[in-house]
Protein backbone atom coordinates (compact mmCIF):
# COMPACT_ATOMS: atom_id res chain seq x y z
CA UNK A 1 0.00 0.00 0.00
CA UNK A 2 1.44 3.49 -0.88
CA UNK A 3 0.39 7.12 0.35
CA UNK A 4 0.72 9.98 -1.72
CA UNK A 5 3.52 12.45 -0.79
CA UNK A 6 2.96 16.01 0.50
CA UNK A 7 1.82 18.78 -2.22
CA UNK A 8 4.79 21.22 -3.88
CA UNK A 9 5.13 24.62 -2.68
CA UNK A 10 3.52 25.93 -5.84
CA UNK A 11 1.08 29.19 -6.52
CA UNK A 12 0.30 31.81 -3.33
CA UNK A 13 0.72 31.30 0.20
CA UNK A 14 -3.07 30.66 0.82
CA UNK A 15 -3.25 28.48 -2.20
CA UNK A 16 -0.14 26.48 -0.75
CA UNK A 17 -1.83 26.63 2.61
CA UNK A 18 -4.97 25.33 1.28
CA UNK A 19 -3.20 22.02 -0.46
CA UNK A 20 -1.30 21.26 2.63
CA UNK A 21 -4.83 21.21 4.61
CA UNK A 22 -6.15 18.79 1.81
CA UNK A 23 -3.22 16.92 2.26
CA UNK A 24 -3.65 16.47 5.77
CA UNK A 25 -6.76 15.80 6.07
CA UNK A 26 -6.86 12.77 3.29
CA UNK A 27 -3.76 11.81 5.28
CA UNK A 28 -6.12 11.60 8.43
CA UNK A 29 -8.57 9.65 7.19
CA UNK A 30 -6.25 7.26 5.24
CA UNK A 31 -4.94 6.81 9.20
CA UNK A 32 -8.54 6.10 10.53
CA UNK A 33 -9.11 3.65 7.62
CA UNK A 34 -5.88 1.69 8.13
CA UNK A 35 -6.94 1.86 12.17
CA UNK A 36 -10.12 0.94 12.15
CA UNK A 37 -9.12 -2.16 9.80
CA UNK A 38 -7.03 -3.21 12.50
CA UNK A 39 -9.38 -3.08 15.36
CA UNK A 40 -11.87 -5.04 13.01
CA UNK A 41 -9.51 -7.70 13.06
CA UNK A 42 -8.98 -8.01 16.80
CA UNK A 43 -9.82 -11.60 17.67
CA UNK A 44 -7.60 -12.77 15.08
CA UNK A 45 -3.54 -12.01 14.26
CA UNK A 46 -3.28 -8.76 12.06
CA UNK A 47 -1.65 -8.99 8.65
CA UNK A 48 1.72 -7.90 8.76
CA UNK A 49 1.49 -5.62 5.95
CA UNK A 50 -2.08 -3.91 7.69
CA UNK A 51 0.60 -3.40 10.62
CA UNK A 52 3.02 -2.00 8.28
CA UNK A 53 0.58 0.19 6.72
CA UNK A 54 0.13 2.31 10.10
CA UNK A 55 3.48 2.17 10.89
CA UNK A 56 4.68 3.81 7.43
CA UNK A 57 1.50 6.12 7.82
CA UNK A 58 2.85 7.14 11.38
CA UNK A 59 5.90 7.86 10.13
CA UNK A 60 4.88 10.12 7.34
CA UNK A 61 3.05 12.24 9.64
CA UNK A 62 6.05 12.34 11.81
CA UNK A 63 7.67 13.34 8.62
CA UNK A 64 5.15 15.94 8.21
CA UNK A 65 4.74 17.50 11.05
CA UNK A 66 8.51 18.34 11.24
CA UNK A 67 8.42 19.46 8.08
CA UNK A 68 5.96 22.14 9.19
CA UNK A 69 7.27 23.13 12.47
CA UNK A 70 10.80 23.80 10.38
CA UNK A 71 9.05 26.24 7.42
CA UNK A 72 6.56 27.81 9.37
CA UNK A 73 5.96 31.29 9.40
CA UNK A 74 4.51 31.78 12.69
CA UNK A 75 4.49 29.35 16.08
CA UNK A 76 2.37 30.06 19.01
CA UNK A 77 3.28 28.10 22.45
CA UNK A 78 1.64 28.05 25.50
CA UNK A 79 2.23 26.97 29.00
CA UNK A 80 0.89 27.36 32.21
CA UNK A 81 3.24 28.54 34.91
CA UNK A 82 3.04 28.77 38.97
CA UNK A 83 5.30 30.97 41.89
CA UNK A 84 4.87 30.04 45.31
CA UNK A 85 7.31 32.51 47.34
CA UNK A 86 7.25 31.25 51.05
CA UNK A 87 8.98 32.81 53.61
CA UNK A 88 9.95 32.78 57.41
CA UNK A 89 11.75 35.01 59.87
CA UNK A 90 12.51 34.36 63.44
CA UNK A 91 13.62 37.21 65.15
CA UNK A 92 15.21 37.25 69.27
CA UNK A 93 16.23 40.73 70.72
CA UNK A 94 18.06 40.44 74.14
CA UNK A 95 20.56 42.68 76.65
CA UNK A 96 22.91 39.82 74.88
CA UNK A 97 22.72 41.04 71.41
CA UNK A 98 20.20 40.08 68.08
CA UNK A 99 19.39 37.15 66.56
CA UNK A 100 18.07 36.72 63.08
CA UNK A 101 16.89 33.72 61.02
CA UNK A 102 15.67 34.38 57.37
CA UNK A 103 14.57 31.70 55.31
CA UNK A 104 12.89 31.94 51.70
CA UNK A 105 12.09 29.55 49.38
CA UNK A 106 10.79 29.93 45.93
CA UNK A 107 8.66 26.97 43.73
CA UNK A 108 8.54 27.70 40.22
CA UNK A 109 5.93 24.73 38.81
CA UNK A 110 4.99 24.41 35.28
CA UNK A 111 3.39 21.07 33.23
CA UNK A 112 7.21 19.69 32.67
CA UNK A 113 8.60 20.07 35.83
CA UNK A 114 9.27 21.82 39.09
CA UNK A 115 12.18 23.44 40.59
CA UNK A 116 13.01 24.91 44.16
CA UNK A 117 15.01 27.47 45.37
CA UNK A 118 16.29 27.29 48.92
CA UNK A 119 17.45 30.53 50.64
CA UNK A 120 18.71 30.67 53.84
CA UNK A 121 20.09 33.44 56.11
CA UNK A 122 21.48 33.27 59.81
CA UNK A 123 22.88 36.48 61.53
CA UNK A 124 23.98 37.24 65.49
CA UNK A 125 24.76 40.92 66.17
CA UNK A 126 26.53 41.64 69.85
CA UNK A 127 30.01 41.97 70.98
CA UNK A 128 30.85 40.20 68.26
CA UNK A 129 28.89 39.96 64.22
CA UNK A 130 28.53 36.45 63.00
CA UNK A 131 26.94 35.65 59.76
CA UNK A 132 26.61 32.49 57.75
CA UNK A 133 24.06 32.36 54.46
CA UNK A 134 23.29 29.29 52.44
CA UNK A 135 21.94 29.37 48.98
CA UNK A 136 20.52 26.20 47.35
CA UNK A 137 18.85 24.56 44.41
CA UNK A 138 16.46 21.53 44.38
CA UNK A 139 16.57 19.43 41.19
CA UNK A 140 15.26 16.16 38.78
CA UNK A 141 18.75 15.29 37.20
CA UNK A 142 21.00 13.03 35.39
CA UNK A 143 24.74 12.87 34.91
CA UNK A 144 27.17 11.00 33.11
CA UNK A 145 30.29 9.58 34.95
CA UNK A 146 32.72 10.23 33.44
CA UNK A 147 34.88 7.31 34.13
CA UNK A 148 32.69 4.73 33.66
CA UNK A 149 29.90 6.33 31.28
CA UNK A 150 27.05 5.60 33.72
CA UNK A 151 24.25 7.69 33.71
CA UNK A 152 22.52 8.13 37.48
CA UNK A 153 19.32 10.13 37.94
CA UNK A 154 18.05 11.62 40.96
CA UNK A 155 17.78 14.90 42.68
CA UNK A 156 20.44 17.21 42.25
CA UNK A 157 20.99 19.49 45.52
CA UNK A 158 24.03 22.62 44.96
CA UNK A 159 24.05 26.32 45.79
CA UNK A 160 23.76 26.36 41.55
CA UNK A 161 23.01 24.35 39.08
CA UNK A 162 23.29 24.36 35.50
CA UNK A 163 21.72 22.24 32.91
CA UNK A 164 22.99 21.37 29.09
CA UNK A 165 19.11 21.21 28.21
CA UNK A 166 18.55 17.77 27.12
CA UNK A 167 16.26 15.85 29.18
CA UNK A 168 14.80 12.02 29.84
CA UNK A 169 11.86 10.58 31.19
CA UNK A 170 11.74 7.98 33.31
CA UNK A 171 8.57 6.55 35.32
CA UNK A 172 6.29 9.72 34.04
CA UNK A 173 9.50 12.16 35.64
CA UNK A 174 11.49 14.21 33.27
CA UNK A 175 15.40 14.62 34.43
CA UNK A 176 17.42 17.35 33.10
CA UNK A 177 20.96 16.54 32.20
CA UNK A 178 23.33 18.62 34.51
CA UNK A 179 26.45 19.96 32.78
CA UNK A 180 29.52 18.23 33.49
CA UNK A 181 32.46 19.79 35.61
CA UNK A 182 29.94 20.52 38.59
CA UNK A 183 30.15 19.94 42.21
CA UNK A 184 26.70 19.16 43.77
CA UNK A 185 25.43 15.87 45.76
CA UNK A 186 22.78 13.58 44.05
CA UNK A 187 20.40 11.50 45.93
CA UNK A 188 19.42 8.27 44.42
CA UNK A 189 16.96 5.33 44.42
CA UNK A 190 20.40 3.41 45.88
CA UNK A 191 21.84 6.63 48.20
CA UNK A 192 23.41 9.51 48.09
CA UNK A 193 26.47 10.24 45.61
CA UNK A 194 28.84 13.24 45.99
CA UNK A 195 30.12 15.00 42.54
CA UNK A 196 33.59 17.38 42.82
CA UNK A 197 34.25 19.16 39.94
CA UNK A 198 32.23 16.56 37.72
CA UNK A 199 33.94 12.91 39.35
CA UNK A 200 32.05 11.07 41.26
CA UNK A 201 33.90 11.02 44.77
CA UNK A 202 32.40 9.77 47.44
CA UNK A 203 28.56 7.41 47.69
CA UNK A 204 26.51 6.29 50.45
CA UNK A 205 25.33 2.74 48.91
CA UNK A 206 22.18 1.75 50.01
CA UNK A 207 22.74 -1.85 48.84
CA UNK A 208 26.17 -2.38 51.30
CA UNK A 209 25.14 0.30 53.97
CA UNK A 210 28.91 1.34 53.31
CA UNK A 211 30.10 5.02 52.82
CA UNK A 212 32.59 4.70 49.68
CA UNK A 213 35.47 7.48 49.33
CA UNK A 214 37.84 7.83 46.45
CA UNK A 215 40.30 9.48 48.68
CA UNK A 216 40.69 9.96 52.33
CA UNK A 217 42.70 12.08 54.39
CA UNK A 218 43.52 11.11 58.17
CA UNK A 219 44.74 14.59 59.75
CA UNK A 220 44.78 12.77 62.83
CA UNK A 221 43.73 9.53 64.18
CA UNK A 222 41.32 7.25 62.30
CA UNK A 223 38.86 5.13 65.11
CA UNK A 224 38.12 1.72 64.05
CA UNK A 225 35.55 -0.12 66.56
CA UNK A 226 35.35 0.43 69.76
CA UNK A 227 39.11 -0.76 71.01
CA UNK A 228 41.44 0.41 67.76
CA UNK A 229 42.89 3.43 66.81
CA UNK A 230 44.91 4.26 63.98
CA UNK A 231 47.36 7.44 64.35
CA UNK A 232 49.99 9.84 62.64
CA UNK A 233 51.21 10.99 66.09
CA UNK A 234 55.29 10.51 65.65
CA UNK A 235 54.89 8.83 62.75
CA UNK A 236 51.97 5.86 61.56
CA UNK A 237 50.93 3.49 64.39
CA UNK A 238 48.02 0.58 65.17
CA UNK A 239 47.33 1.24 68.70
CA UNK A 240 44.64 -1.13 71.07
CA UNK A 241 43.06 1.34 73.48
CA UNK A 242 40.71 -1.73 74.92
CA UNK A 243 40.66 -2.29 78.32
Amino acid sequence: MSYELPPQARGSVEEQLAALRDYLVRLAQELEHVERGGIAAVGREAPAVRRQDVISLREQAAALKALIIKNADEITSYADERFDNLSSTYLAVSDFGTYREQIDTEIRQTARDTVESYHYAESIQALERYMTMLNGQIRRGLIEDPETHEIHLGIAISEALSFTGQTQTVGGATYFELSPGQTLGLYTSSGWQFWINGMKRGWFSSEDSMLHVSNIVVEDKLKLGADWEMTTSGGFGLKYTGG
